[in-house]
């Protein structure tokens, strides 16, 4: 009992197995699965046999790449990326507030913080073991495709190593003893590879040999992620420095970080336009023609990351991340319907 004139308030938290279960789950953040499923998406469109383009998701092997990148995968890299951060960073960012209620639960003792952990580790598992399947039972190169030393060395494994190579970039992203996140550059880097190279390429190897990819296409994808990356670690400056996270934004201001984003949307769309101009593959064929109509969706782009990074505040930053999310889609979707000759359907 209180002493007299003392007023007490308790709060009672009531959480069943099934709430926890849902917690982990959302926690896996469904926008951050989209970010990785998308160029896997635009690697296997790319990788199809010319008789048989199309964009409709009817192939095994792509379901369940797909659940691989994104709910397994992405739900592991993001849990991960809270157990370390919880303590510090997440504390104070505005759009981490779901860490609050994960500290809450903690705090309460409903879960222990360790849990977090396992549970990143159960869907990275899961990924490692549902990619081997594919690539075993399911992924099978043409034999007349040229195949280079990794395809010789990995054979129709290649799917499960885009896989390897994804789980090994998220733990050196968020682990203390590494912590490229807290390494300017190398956080930039790090997305920059993992969504825009080893994705398209985790979603190219389902078809074909990593070594027959359009690099240069996928090295235009990197740079456009890239340039969705760096608004978003501008937007968490002042909670990353609060706690000493040396980001690129920490460590060369918030305009100077906008400005490298603005310099890598510049930069892959001149490296669109040089491929497209020489009529590098997949500008080969019905895409060419297709460009010539979609130059004003990457215009727009420009427009919008010039316009949005003058007086940038995080509101602004997120609705240029927003805008420029959006333009990229449906430029990206339209050129791909033009490319696999305006076939939804398998033919």
């Amino acid at each position: 009992m209180g002493a007299e004139g003392e007023i007490r308030i308790t709060k009672e938290l009531r959480v069943s197995p099934s709430d926890l279960t849902e917690l982990i789950v959302s926690l896996g953040g469904v926008k951050f699965w989209i970010v990785a499923v998308a160029p896997l998406y635009i690697g296997w469109v790319l990788a199809q046999p010319a008789s048989a383009q199309h964009l409709f998701i009817d192939d095994l092997r792509v379901v369940l790449g797909i659940l691989v990148v994104g709910p397994l995968l992405g739900t592991f890299t993001l849990l991960v990326n809270v157990y370390y951060d919880m303590g510090t960073t997440d504390r104070v960012n505005p759009r981490k507030k779901y860490v609050q209620v994960v500290e809450e639960l903690i705090g309460e003792g409903l879960m222990e913080r360790d849990t977090l952990l396992l549970a990143a580790f159960g869907f990275a598992a899961m990924g490692l073991v549902l990619a081997a399947y594919v690539s075993g039972a399911i992924v099978g190169y043409d034999m007349t495709e040229p195949i280079g030393p990794l395809t010789a060395f990995v054979g129709n494994y290649g799917f499960f190593l885009m896989t390897t190579l994804m789980i090994v970039l998220s733990i050196a992203y968020s682990a203390p003893r590494i912590h490229w996140k807290g390494v300017a550059g190398m956080d930039l880097l790090t997305n920059m590879v993992g969504f825009g190279v080893l994705c398209p390429l985790a979603g190219w190897s389902l078809l074909r040999p990593i070594e027959t990819a359009p690099w240069w296409y996928i090295a235009t994808m990197a740079l456009f992620l890239g340039a969705l990356y760096a608004p978003t670690t501008a937007s968490d400056a002042a909670a990353d420095q609060s706690f000493g996270i040396r980001t690129m934004a920490v460590r060369i201001g918030v305009q100077r970080t906008l400005l490298a984003g603005f310099f890598l949307q510049v930069l892959s769309i001149a490296s669109l336009a040089v491929g497209w101009a020489l009529r590098w593959f997949p500008f080969d064929g019905p895409a060419y023609s297709a460009m010539a109509q979609l130059w004003p969706f990457l215009a727009l782009q420009v427009v919008f990351y010039a316009i949005f990074i003058r007086r940038p505040t995080v509101g602004r930053i997120w609705a240029l991340l927003l805008l420029l999310s959006i333009l990229q889609g449906l430029g990206v979707i339209l050129m791909l319907w033009r490319f696999v000759g305006e076939r939804t359907w398998a033919p």
